[in-house]
């Protein structure tokens, strides 16, 4: 039996025409209650499935990875047995040449037993099982080829899947190396950058993160510029060595340095000059640089310092 609420709505919905789809439309604007009901009838069993699939989906993930350890368990043990089909057949062509030694000395015992048919006919007969038998061994060794056949198809898309492995475990070394590089700089700052500058001090973003948010708050920098200035990777003050003048470092670190590293290291270092009111040289410490990249750098002014990692 209708509800209340679908009665008055089955009363309000007799006010309108609906011939279009438009009407639909037009009534469910001037009506977001209306809205609502149709959403609760039409979304409300696929919404209550999703968890359910997702969990499945993750069962199936899961599967395919214990999946692809066994595969490779396979591979091992499919190479291994390559090994030793390869070692089967150098032993079965030893065995084709002393066999070709065999058919010359028969040649010559055909030749005497021809004087004795009787015990020609008795070699005959073993000849032609001995015959029966090779082509038992030539029909288990064509079952044998097409068996490797299958075998290097297997191991050709298992090859594949091993380089698509080395290229992530190379991109994570990468990664892994970078971060790396990038903690022994700032964990020695006052080494590395003790060249230029007297007095060094690592600042940290907790000192200036009030000034960023208010110079963003007044309108001075946008938030992408204050997003990009807080992904600096390490800021450094101290006195010019040969002119004791305060100035700061808006340093960039990168072990393999590339144009768009330039770039943003100017970037930045504008974008804390302008809020800092001081002095802020754009640097980059790099373990590998091109020649073509170092001498952009020096074009545009920035302060690059090569160290050996």
């Amino acid at each position: 039996m209708p509800t209340q609420i679908e009665k008055d709505l089955e009363k309000q919905m007799e006010q309108y025409s609906i011939v279009t789809f438009a009407d639909i439309l037009r009534a469910l604007k001037s009506h977001p209650d209306w809205l609502e009901e149709l959403r609760k009838i039409i979304l409300t069993t696929e919404l209550l499935e999703l968890p359910k699939k997702f969990d499945e989906l993750l069962k199936r993930v899961e599967k395919i990875e214990s999946d692809v350890e066994i595969l490779k368990q396979d591979v091992a043990v499919l190479k291994q047995d390559v090994a030793v089909l390869k070692q089967d057949v150098a032993v079965l062509k030893q065995d084709v040449a002393v066999l070709k030694q065999d058919v010359a000395v028969l040649k010559q015992d055909v030749a005497v037993l021809k004087q004795d048919v009787a015990v020609l006919k008795q070699d005959v007969a073993v000849l032609k099982q001995d015959v029966a038998v090779l082509k038992q061994d030539v029909a288990v060794l064509k079952q044998d080829v097409a068996v490797l056949k299958q075998d290097v198809a297997v191991l050709k898309q298992d090859v594949e899947i091993l380089k698509k492995d080395m290229a992530y475990l190379k991109g994570e070394f990468g990664r892994f190396k970078g971060k790396d590089f990038e903690r022994t700089i700032k964990d020695k700052h006052y080494a590395y950058f003790g060249k230029l500058l007297r007095k060094t001090k690592l600042v940290q973003f907790e000192e200036i993160l009030q000034i960023i948010d208010d110079a963003e708050e007044k309108g001075l920098i946008k938030e992408e510029q204050r997003d990009s200035l807080l992904n600096l990777d390490i800021i450094v003050k101290g006195q010019i060595k040969s002119t004791q003048k305060p100035v700061v470092l808006a340093v960039e670190i990168s072990y393999s340095l590339y144009e768009d590293d330039i770039e943003r290291a100017i970037e930045r270092a504008q974008i804390l000059a302008q809020i800092l009111h001081e002095e802020v040289i754009p640097t980059v410490v790099t373990a590998e640089v091109r020649e073509d990249v170092e001498k952009l750098a020096d074009n545009k002014g920035i302060f690059l310092i090569k160290v050996d990692y």
